[in-house]
């Protein structure tokens, strides 16, 4: 989800659709281009499960993918 979104950014999206759903499904992945060290925190904190950063390396997005699927098989 992009955090930069015209209308309403991807923190309050997030934060309505966990709203109505659960913590774990569906996964919300960050996509910033900020280099900002405290973003993490936000996104959890607005309930994503995970952040890629701009630009986007393959394995980058590859390794990130991998971190939340294994986490959301090992039921975390």
């Amino acid at each position: 989800m992009d955090l930069q979104m015209p209308e309403m950014d991807g923190f309050e999206v997030a934060k309505r659709i966990r709203k109505f759903r659960s913590r774990s499904w569906p996964l919300i992945v960050a996509l910033t281009a900020s280099a900002d060290e405290h973003l993490w925190e936000k996104c959890l904190q607005a309930g994503m499960n995970g952040i890629i950063r701009k630009p986007v390396l393959l394995q980058g997005m590859a390794d990130e993918l991998k971190r939340l699927l294994k986490r959301t098989n090992d039921g975390v």
